[in-house]
């Protein structure tokens, strides 16, 4: 399998409109500018809330950021309700509890006009101050010409450039060049739950539309700006043993009897050697990608590293050897241990059961079940030869299938001239590194092509703590996606005239 496209015979750098003078392209980056500071101001407010669907206790400020962006779709004359989702177990506690809504919403002016589907979500990663923030996540802080707070980057502020680019059409009097379909959801960071059965269940509002278009993710590099025309998938392990029915002390029962956390600590070490190989077969197969796509992406992988303070990077500092090991190479990581003392005190503590936590990133022409098979086998082996009376079990806890866009599609394309006459540079594409599940889900149900837009700069968006965007991106992300709504409306336009 081979994804292979020529970026300099495909896609040629549009002319650049906004020079001509009474240009809608210019009225409308305009007005963006004009708006600035309200743009801001519902960036702010929808930040305030503190929408993390991991947690029971922040379920109603879920509800109330969904009534809060309800009412900011009514103001746009987008038709919109809140879908119930239904109901979910909380994997801790096994407690039952109600699903947020799922927003869908309809904005038509004309049925002979194109239709996409904006994806967006409204829930965040969890974030704390004692974390390491340097101000509150969820009151966001202008500091410099920069945005602070938990979503602005990912994915609160890309939603809200949505809404401010319909707002501009509308403030330079201009009629949307397209039709859309919003599908906003607030459990994104929990696997998605519910959104397969939205898909199929409310299928009426969805067939007529050409693709689907999602802002997030970041850039590859800060400079120069990209479209994600893809990502590999990802299957997230547990891997538990246990020793005992309870915790002992080191300084009564030390010695007398095999401890749960070496036999973890044997099991991981072997997954991976040193330069975080994997080490056993059958997940070592890679996706074949035109190398032309590696040498055109914009990515100083020596600033990169120097960016985070690493000493030393692996693939010798090489771009094209880096990219390869991000996009499409199978990864292993392992994120933790729990149930073993993570305090800062003295503790004699030996768990009882400890489990370890990992995902492996596969390439995209891999399926989970090829990985998990593979892995099974591998640990199988080691336990026998570790030779340990404790129990091992080995848990798939979340499988994100992969997903692939038609490059040489009219979205991609108006996505290319919209980037250029925004950044006026010509924007990389790239593979996406991590894994999302709304693209394969809407792949595999609307059989759609999918198309995401990145409006952050690599060094903003996606991190844990201190999560920030330039104020600058923010405002250009409107721009973006009022000028990809024109450029793809332009583009059937074209097609109808060829007709």
């Amino acid at each position: 399998m081979s994804q292979t496209f020529n970026i300099s015979t495909e896609y040629t750098r549009p002319k650049q409109l906004l020079t001509v003078p009474n240009n809608p392209m210019s009225r409308l980056f305009e007005m963006v500018l004009i708006k600035r500071e309200c743009y801001i101001n519902d960036l702010w407010e929808l930040v305030g809330y503190e929408t993390v669907s991991t947690r029971e206790d922040t379920r109603n400020e879920l509800e109330r950021a969904i009534e809060w962006l309800l009412k900011r779709l009514a103001a746009l004359d987008v038709v919109a309700f809140g879908e119930h989702m239904g109901m979910q177990i909380l994997p801790e506690c096994l407690k039952i509890i109600r699903m947020p809504k799922v927003i869908i919403g309809v904005l038509k002016h004309c049925a002979d006009k194109p239709t996409i589907l904006v994806y967006g979500n409204l829930d965040v990663e969890e974030a704390l101050l004692d974390d390491g923030w340097v101000t509150d996540p969820f009151v966001m802080a202008e500091i410099g010409n920069y945005l602070y707070g938990r979503g602005v980057a990912l994915d609160k502020g890309p939603l809200m450039c949505w809404l401010n680019a319909v707002q501009a059409y509308r403030d330079a009097g201009l009629r949307l060049p397209i039709n859309l379909v919003f599908l906003i959801e607030s459990m994104a960071h929990s696997g998605s739950l519910g959104l397969q059965d939205v898909l199929q269940q409310r299928i009426s509002f969805f067939r007529e539309v050409s693709c689907v278009v999602m802002a997030t993710r970041r850039w590859q590099s800060n400079v120069t700006p990209c479209i994600v025309y893809g990502s590999r998938g990802l299957v997230y392990y547990h891997l538990e043993v246990e020793c005992a029915n309870r915790s002992l002390s080191s300084c009564e029962h030390s010695g007398t009897l095999f401890e749960a956390l070496p036999d973890l600590f044997y099991l991981l070490s072997s997954l991976v050697d040193c330069q975080m190989h994997i080490l056993f077969e059958g997940t070592l197969e890679s996706l074949q990608i035109d190398r032309n796509v590696f040498r055109f992406t914009e990515f100083n992988y020596h600033e990169f590293g120097q960016s985070l303070d690493v000493q030393d990077l692996p693939h010798q500092a090489q771009k094209q050897a880096a990219l390869a090991e991000n996009w499409v190479t199978p990864h292993l990581s392992i994120h933790g241990i729990e149930g073993a003392n993570a305090e800062n005190n003295v503790r004699f503590i030996i768990p009882h059961k400890v489990t370890g936590k990992f995902s492996i990133s596969m390439a995209p022409n891999q399926n989970s079940a090829q990985v998990t098979h593979a892995l099974q086998q591998h640990l199988g082996n080691v336990w026998v030869r570790r030779n340990s009376p404790n129990k091992m079990k080995l848990c798939e806890k979340l499988v994100i299938p992969s997903w692939n866009g038609r490059c040489d599609s009219p979205e991609y394309k108006a996505a290319f001239r919209a980037m250029t006459q925004t950044y006026e540079m010509n924007p990389n594409f790239i593979r996406d590194g991590g894994a999302l599940m709304a693209p394969s889900l809407f792949q595999h149900y609307l059989q759609k092509n999918v198309l995401v837009l990145p409006i952050a700069k690599n060094d903003c968006g996606g991190s844990p703590v201190n999560e920030r965007i330039s104020t600058q991106n923010y405002i250009m992300g409107a721009q973006l996606m009022a000028a990809f709504m024109w450029e793809y409306g332009e583009s059937f336009h074209q097609v109808e005239d060829i007709k």
